[in-house]
This record gives C-alpha cells, structure tokens and sequence, in this order.
C-alpha cells in the first residue's frame, strides 16, 4: 500500500470521517474494525471487517467503506468494500449508499457508491446508476455504464442509448465506445441514431431479454470521430496520455518477420540487429526509438481542437518524466502541440524501462480516459549500474490498483518479438480494459 490513512489524513478523505471515529455507537457493528485496521495500515484486517459488513450491512457501515474504504489505495481492500456494499440492498444502509452517491464530493467515493450498486446485480440499483450516467466525472459515469452492463436487465437499454445520444452517435471518445459495446452486448445492436434506437425498443421492449443477446457479432456501417492513428492504430479518444518508452534497448532495428540474425554474445537467432551496441550514438532512423518517435509526432501534430492529451517518457528513474511536469491534459492547440513536438524531438534514450513510474505518472493525469503505453521490454530498474527486472505481478497488481477508481482504458503496444515482453504487455491490456497489438516492422 502505497499511502496510508496517516500520509492521506483523515480529514482529507471527506464525508466526516473524523467524527465517525469517535462515534461510540461504531462498537455494534465491524465499521470500527474497518477504522481501526485502516490506521494501521493492515489490508486483511480492512478484508475482514468488510466482510463482516456484508453479513450484516449497516447505515453506518455504507458511510465508513465509502468515506474511507474508497481512498485505500488496495484493490482486495476496495473489492471487499464493492462487494460490501452490493449487499446492502434495503432499508437505511441503501438509502445511506444512495445519499453519499450525490452528495460524496470525491470522484473515488462516488465510484465506489456505483461499483457497489453493480455488485448487487439488483434492478432496484438501475434507476440511480441511471442519474450516475449524468455524474460530472466520467470516472463515475463509465463505471454506471459498466454496472449496468453488469445487472443484465431490460430496463437498463434505454437509459443507455439516450445516455448515448447526448455523448454523440459519431463521438470519438472512450464513453462513447464503452456505450456502444454494452449496448451491443445486451441488444446486439448498433444503430447510428436515436430514432432507430427508440423505433427498435418500442417493438421489442415487452418481453426483451439481454441474457439472449449475447455475444452477437455486431453488424454496423457506422463511423466515429477519431483523435488519429498511430502504428496504424485508431486513437478512440479525446482524452488520453501517450507513454514511450525510451530505454536504450529502442536503439535496436527490427528484421523483417521471419528473418533472423545470429547474436554476436550468443550466437542464437534473433530478429533485430543492433547498430550501435555502446548506446552512445545517435539513433538511427529505422531504430524502434526514431519509429516511435515519428509516429508521436506524427498521432500529435494531427490532433483536432477537440482533443486533449499528455505525454510520459520512461527509461531509469531520472529519464521518466511528464511533458510540462503538471498531471493535466493539454489542449491541442497549435502552440501546444508544436512545444510537445520540439520537446519529442530532442529526447534521449537511457538506461532501464520503469514502466511501474510511467504508470504513476500517467494515471495521475486528471481527466484522461485513455493510456497508450508503447514499449519493447519488460519492467526494470537500475541498481547498482546494473539492470535488474521488476516482477511483471508488481507491475500488473499497480496497474489495477490505479485503475481501481479511474476505469481508465490501458492500451499496450509491443515493439518487440520477446514472447515475456508481449506476455506482459498483453496481459497489462486485458486487465485495464484496452487493446494489445504487436506493432514489430511487418
């Protein structure tokens, strides 16, 4: 964990905290176990009071795991508190959970209100989750769609596909593109207009099921605004932070596929050559780094007004910065993205991949909905003038603790034939709900 009740402050956490603590009445059920496990930093025990709240969920519970809980930067901890919640379906500790879904000021506790409201897979949560698709972070409103999606019931198309005509039939961002795949997965349909939507669901509203729907292939000749391309692949999105990586290892120049050449060290094949073993040099224009490099510039100086975005660059731990060094998305004026450019341009590569600061720095970013993380190695760090690999489980495990609140899409482009390096890369996607792609010279 990386922060704690005591470096986060309880006063910071909202919702009166604080006064929770010294509330006698905590003793009848686990809210004080919670409060006391979260001062001491101790995960299993947060787990167990949870849990204990779950059997027998209480107004006074809801308040603690959504004031609290929604602040541990643990994703067992903030399962446990989802799960929690899911079972207070009833009664006060509903309405408690209701209540703090409007009025809880902080993005985290808001999601976990929704999340919580999923969890339960009860239609009693769909007409709330249906004022959460209006909330004023996307945060929360990608998590009601994602709930939603999760409760599985009739009542949730419509509220959906209107939700989807204010956002835009032809919208190039991530809400946008999460509303049309859960609405083609309970409907199987992808209309490109709101009368279509309303025609359709007025004939088959009556005895429709999403459960039959299922896994439908999705027939649509509809077109989307899109902030650009890179690699040849679409950016759906118009708010998003670009990560590259820098480390030394971009130097290399990619064979064809099929093609091998043996390893001066080991004398095996391998599918790259490298025209500069020192590092010392500058790169050469067919290098993964001049690749990559030409294809940021290339995705930015396109970029249309609409669009905002944020770079990271990563290698050790004194190369890995953000472009500007503030966590905020720059609009793409023309100023903006000739400074981005000029910057991309005279970058340098260094030693190891820090792809666990990347990370950090990218989710940090307020207000992006997207990463798309460009990378040829797996996840290292300098020690001792040597590079010395990350466990990729540290890494993943950061990854969804990050991404616990923000349901931010995650990206992953492999430049490289390493089957562990596209393992990883592969599997970082998956979890966080992006695109994995293998971008090698074809």
């Amino acid at each position: 964990m990386t922060e704690t009740l005591r470096t986060l402050g309880l006063a910071t956490l909202g919702l009166a905290a604080l006064p929770l603590i010294a509330t006698p009445a905590l003793a009848k059920d686990a809210s004080k176990d919670f409060l006391r496990s979260a001062k001491r930093n101790d995960a299993a025990g947060m787990i167990a009071a949870a849990e204990k709240l779950a059997q027998s969920p209480s107004k006074k519970g809801v308040k603690v795991l959504v004031s609290v809980g929604a602040m541990i930067p643990n994703l067992d901890v903030y399962r446990a508190c989802r799960n929690a919640l899911g079972a207070a379906k009833t009664g006060k500790p509903r309405a408690e959970l209701l209540k703090l879904l409007k009025k809880a000021h902080k993005m985290e506790q808001r999601v976990l209100c929704v999340d919580g409201l999923g969890a339960s897979a009860d239609p009693s949560a769909i007409p709330p989750l249906t004022e959460a698709l209006e909330d004023k972070s996307k945060a929360v409103r990608m998590s009601a769609i994602r709930a939603l999606n999760r409760i599985e019931h009739k009542d949730c198309v419509e509220p959906l596909f209107m939700r989807l005509s204010k956002v835009g039939f032809d919208g190039g961002d991530a809400e946008a593109e999460e509303l049309y795949g859960v609405l083609h997965r309970l409907t199987g349909k992808a209309f490109e207009n709101l009368d279509d939507w309303k025609k359709w669901w007025s004939v088959a509203k009556a005895d429709f099921d999403p459960r039959k729907q299922r896994n439908q292939p999705e027939q649509s000749t509809r077109t989307r605004k899109t902030a650009g391309k890179i690699f040849e692949s679409v950016v759906r999105s118009q708010d998003f932070v670009l990560v590259l990586d820098i480390s030394s290892s971009m130097r290399v120049i990619d064979l064809p596929r099929g093609k091998t050449v043996k390893s001066p060290k080991t004398g095996n094949p391998i599918t790259y050559k490298d025209p500069d073993p020192s590092g010392q040099k500058r790169p050469d224009k067919s290098s993964r780094f001049k690749k990559a490099q030409e294809a940021f510039i290339k995705l930015i100086g396109g970029l249309n007004s609409h669009a905002k975005f944020a770079v990271v660059v990563f290698a050790s731990k004194k190369e890995t910065q953000l472009y500007g060094g503030k966590p905020v998305l720059m609009p793409a004026t023309a100023s903006n993205k000739k400074k981005v450019i000029k910057w991309i341009e005279g970058l340098k590569w260094g030693p190891a991949t820090r792809t666990d600061l990347a990370l950090d720095l990218a989710f940090k970013v307020r207000g992006a909905d997207s990463i798309y993380l460009f990378s040829d190695g797996i996840p290292e760090m300098l020690k001792s003038g040597k590079n010395k690999d990350i466990p990729v489980d540290e890494i993943l495990k950061k990854a969804r603790t990050l991404n616990r609140a923000r349901k931010v899409k995650l990206h992953c482009y492999a430049i490289t034939s390493n089957p562990s390096t596209q393992k990883f890369l592969r599997q970082l996607a998956a979890e966080n709900g992006g695109e994995f792609k293998d971008i090698r010279a074809r």
